[in-house]
């Protein structure tokens, strides 16, 4: 059990459960509304500790600088300073900086920092804390973006940003469409880290994903070299006392010259469990992407699937994903409600479930004039995979796809509305097996775990298909041949789970 107060033999006892009290009476006085505003969700103690050991800088330093960009009651600094008074080669002076937007919140930091400073000094350490009030984003720090700690710790405000928000134009490096702070927070504190320091922050994990968060992660990648990072697979049970419903990961990094070639993966329940947690070492390049985007994904801890040895992609079986070319508003005029002369079928995303396309649905302008104008946005009448883009949240899978065999619905083109993907291959034609097969793999248990893990979204994109890891194409097309028309989402499971166990029985008795 943790002891409230230092004792002479470990005068660093205590400050993190002090801090943590004083934080958790000053959060019940804020309304649920305010808190969210804000972004007031402390982190736990077990979480705030096993943070902090990992963001010791390595070698001995004389005088350490600390920052937290967003302090709230301070726990994450006082779980550094306990972390730093522990070592057996303590420095000889600790600067830290609390910076805090909520100035209610000042007494708190005060009586912390007294606490702090008494606790340094019984380990013959000198500390000096200096607390910031104000928008840390649109601090003289922030807006310098210069080198002014060695160790930077922090749990920020989860909120989106308007793309005109001041927040957002003073740090539009890191903004792409709509921002969320907390990608800002990460970005900044980037350029803020000395030579050699440690970066550590509990975020959610869809920063790793998505293209809004594409020009933070490249500025990361550029400043940093991430080499450890840890996954909670609940989503409650990392913030214990708060009503917090993220995807959460711990992310650690260095300021350093040289990249590392591997990250350490970790990952817990929450943060009952966080002793007991498995490691494993991945090559960099299997987490984070090359391409433009820098995708990373996120590997689940000791848990062996059937795609860790795929390494096809669509493009290797010249595969294109597309994006559906129709966009209403600017093709009104050519939008049909009932059958026209000329007119073909345009499927819409509503038209598209679980191994199944429903049309017509009575609700939509379901024809499109096939003319001279509309030419370049109508697709070849073949066989096709067809995806919603964004499924409903409350959907069971993050993928929702059909096949489309050709000659299903009438023309020799067909339109897709601009909010449906769609797999075809150039040059060429998917067989009827492998339209089925790769329909059912990417509605399947199999994918829709993998794409959990490795993203903290709940909408997949072109991008994120591009990249997803395929099994041998005969493997595909074995799946479709299990299938017959119309087969449901559950029919589409049996049969991935029989080509993909068979495989994993052979490959084990081989």
């Amino acid at each position: 059990m943790r002891t409230r107060a230092g004792t002479d033999s470990d005068p660093a006892a205590g400050l993190v459960d002090f801090a943590y009290a004083n934080g958790a009476e000053a959060t019940q006085r804020l309304s649920r509304e305010e808190q969210k505003r804000l972004g007031q969700f402390m982190t736990p103690p077990p979480v705030a500790e096993f943070m902090a050991r990992r963001s010791l800088p390595t070698g001995p330093m004389h005088v350490i600088r600390v920052l937290d960009p967003a302090a709230g009651a301070g726990i994450l600094a006082a779980a550094m300073v306990e972390s730093l008074l522990r070592q057996t080669e303590r420095p000889d002076r600790i600067e830290i900086i609390l910076c805090e937007i909520d100035e209610r919140l000042a007494p708190i930091l005060r009586r912390l920092a007294d606490r702090l400073r008494r606790s340094a000094k019984a380990a013959g350490v000198e500390l000096t804390v200096a607390i910031r009030l104000g928008d840390f984003l649109m601090s003289s720090i922030a807006l310098a973006r210069k080198p002014v700690a060695d160790v930077i710790i922090a749990n920020p405000p989860y909120f989106k940003l308007n793309a005109s928000d001041p927040r957002a134009i003073a740090h539009v490096h890191a903004v792409y469409g709509q921002p969320n702070i907390y990608g800002l927070f990460m970005a900044v504190c980037a350029d803020l880290l000395a030579p050699g320091g440690r970066w550590c922050f509990i975020t959610p994990r869809s920063w790793t994903n998505g293209l809004y968060f594409a020009a933070v992660r490249r500025h990361l990648i550029r400043a940093l070299s991430v080499d450890a990072m840890h996954l909670f697979e609940s989503r409650r049970e990392h913030f214990t006392d708060d009503e917090v419903l993220q995807e959460a990961m711990i992310t650690w990094a260095s300021a350093q010259a040289r990249s590392c070639t591997e990250i350490v993966v970790s990952s817990s329940a929450g943060s009952r469990d966080l002793g007991s947690v498995a490691l494993q070492r991945l090559p960099v390049a299997r987490i984070i992407g090359d391409d433009e985007a820098r995708m990373i994904a996120l590997p689940t801890t000791g848990v062996q699937s059937p795609w860790e040895g795929w390494s096809a992609t669509l493009g290797s079986y010249g595969l294109k994903v597309s994006t559906g070319p129709v966009v209403a508003f600017r093709a009104a005029e050519h939008l049909r409600e009932t059958k026209a002369p000329r007119a073909v079928p345009i499927l819409w995303m509503q038209h598209i479930h679980h191994m199944q396309i429903r049309w017509p649905i009575r609700k939509k302008r379901e024809h499109i004039l096939a003319n001279g104008e509309t030419a370049w946005m109508l697709v070849p009448n073949a066989n096709l995979v067809v995806m919603r883009r964004f499924s409903p949240k409350e959907d069971p899978r993050r993928i929702t796809a059909a096949p489309y065999l050709a000659g299903s619905l009438p023309g020799a083109v067909l339109g897709l509305e601009n909010h449906t993907n769609y797999i075809s291959r150039p040059g060429g034609a998917l067989s009827d097996e492998e339209t089925r097969g790769l329909a059912a793999l990417l509605n399947s248990r199999v994918v829709d775990d993998y794409l959990r893990t490795v993203a903290g979204n709940t909408q997949v994109n072109a991008t994120d298909l591009r990249k997803l890891p395929l099994p041998p194409l005969e493997q595909i097309v074995a799946i479709g041949r299990l299938l017959r028309a119309k087969a449901t989402l559950e029919m589409a499971d049996v049969a991935v789970d029989t080509v993909l166990g068979d495989a994993s029985r052979i490959a084990a008795t081989a």
